[in-house]
């Protein structure tokens, strides 16, 4: 099984324009109160992830009033603190296993380093959790498992 299992399309996924300013990301994570989104060139390609944090720090350190400095910086000039790097659509589970223990979603790209959609990280612990057999049941009705003694 592979990434394309769990894809989110592009279309049906919320993102920013790395030509962009702070107050044009915060108008489009505003609605949905996201808390990170892709930036994406104009070529479609992926740039990195930005988050609510990142904005918050970088207007933070600023100075100034902050409606001001939103509406006049580039989105490329604020500094991303993570580096989730995209997948590509062929990745195997395992590796998205890696990335979604860290990143609530994952970008995934095709084989030109386009940008073509995101895997969540629900549908991904959804589906070990069928094949750990405890799909569908309350966390009281799953057995607890104790420590072995060393």
């Amino acid at each position: 099984m592979n990434v394309a299992f769990f894809l989110t399309p592009k279309s049906e996924v919320v993102w920013v324009s790395a030509s962009g300013t702070v107050a044009q990301a915060l108008e489009r994570m505003k609605p949905n109160g996201f808390g990170s989104v892709p930036i994406l060139d104009d070529d479609g390609g992926y740039v990195g992830t930005l988050s609510t944090g990142d904005l918050m720090w970088h207007l933070m350190e600023a100075g100034g009033t902050w409606q001001e400095t939103a509406r006049s910086t580039p989105l490329l000039r604020v500094r991303r603190r993570l580096d989730d790097s995209a997948v590509h659509i062929d990745a195997e589970l395992e590796q998205l296993i890696a990335r979604v223990e860290t990143q609530g979603f994952v970008s995934v790209v095709d084989d030109r380093g386009v940008f073509i959609g995101i895997v969540r990280r629900r549908p991904v612990i959804e589906h070990l959790a069928r094949l750990a057999g405890v799909a569908g049941r309350s966390p009281r009705e799953r057995p607890l498992r104790c420590a072995s003694p060393r």
